[in-house]
């Protein structure tokens, strides 16, 4: 049935090994399965070598039929990088930082400066998520409330300039539906409390796992350590009451959340496919998960280079 891939990162040589891996072959320049297709997760761009080739082979895929493609928070972050403002600058600050996470992306498409206008068109027909009545799928967060409103909207896909300009408009009702499935939720941290993530940004925020139900979690189990930290923080009691995504409910398949180790289901119905491809130090791998229509996930459907 159904092949989904976590985040990319620019990391080509291993898509390839990861499909070939799955049983794709290669056929007048699309890679195809005789019974599969594939839904790759989003987040194709920046931090690895071959962006580009990258974009290609997904954008190949899904020209043919062959494959699904969901936009993450790096592409939706690219289109505001490069959108300018009516009153000067752009979407997206271009500040030395974020500069710094589209280089790679940037050095793979030297020299190629009208792909990578294709490029670009190629991500505002990226869908938002996508649900069916066995799974739901998006790159970070889902929640039912928040896809009603892009539904009642009529946008499942950044498609111009002036919505992506209306996605990012914090007053706009379609901000926080962009935020949350691609970014997820996430919880300010007490004054005086922060850290730095792995690019060496100092963060006064932290991810919650909007898979773990807050009114009985402890605040390790209920948001995203950093590295070797634990943030011993009380829970708040807004918190407390939010929503969370339900065992009762179709599995979803997401990634963004940038796991190390061992590679594992986080609930049974819960299916998260990012674990660091782009980190070698954290001997990070490309995942897959071979879904075939099962309403309980198994640990031995996942695939990984």
């Amino acid at each position: 049935m159904i092949d989904f891939i976590g985040d990319i990162h620019g990391h080509y040589d291993r898509l390839i090994a990861l499909l070939e891996k799955l049983g794709y072959t290669k056929k007048n320049g699309v890679y195809k399965h005789p019974s599969r297709r594939v839904i790759f997760l989003g987040d194709y761009l920046d931090r690895g070598p071959d962006a580009r080739s990258v974009i290609r082979l997904v954008r190949s895929m899904v020209e043919a039929g062959e494959a699904e493609a969901l936009i993450g928070n790096h592409e939706f972050n690219t289109l505001c990088f490069w959108t300018p403002r009516a009153e000067g600058g752009y979407l997206r600050e271009h500040s030395i930082n974020k500069i710094l996470i589209h280089t790679e992306t940037l050095c793979s498409y030297q020299h190629h400066d009208l792909e990578f206008m294709e490029m670009l068109r190629f991500l505002y027909t990226l869908p938002l998520y996508i649900e069916t009545d066995l799974f739901r799928a998006q790159h970070a967060c889902f929640d039912s409330s928040y896809v009603d409103i892009l539904k009642k909207e009529n946008c499942n896909s950044v498609q111009n300039e002036e919505i992506l300009k209306r996605m990012i408009d914090k007053n706009d009702p379609l901000y926080k539906p962009v935020e949350l499935l691609l970014k997820g939720p996430e919880m300010a941290l007490p004054k005086g409390i922060s850290y730095r993530d792995s690019e060496g940004v100092l963060r006064t925020r932290t991810r919650v796992c909007w898979w773990e139900n807050p009114a009985t979690a402890s605040s390790a189990e209920l948001f995203m350590q950093p590295e070797n930290e634990i943030l011993d923080v009380e829970v708040p009691s807004e918190i407390r009451k939010w929503n969370y995504y339900h065992e009762s409910e179709r599995p979803v398949f997401f990634g963004h959340y940038w796991f190390t180790g061992e590679v594992r289901l986080l609930k049974p119905n819960v299916c998260c496919l990012d674990y660091s491809v782009a980190s070698y130090k954290k001997n990070g791998k490309l995942v897959a998960y071979r879904f075939d229509g099962e309403s309980t996930l198994t640990r031995e459907h996942f695939v990984y280079v």
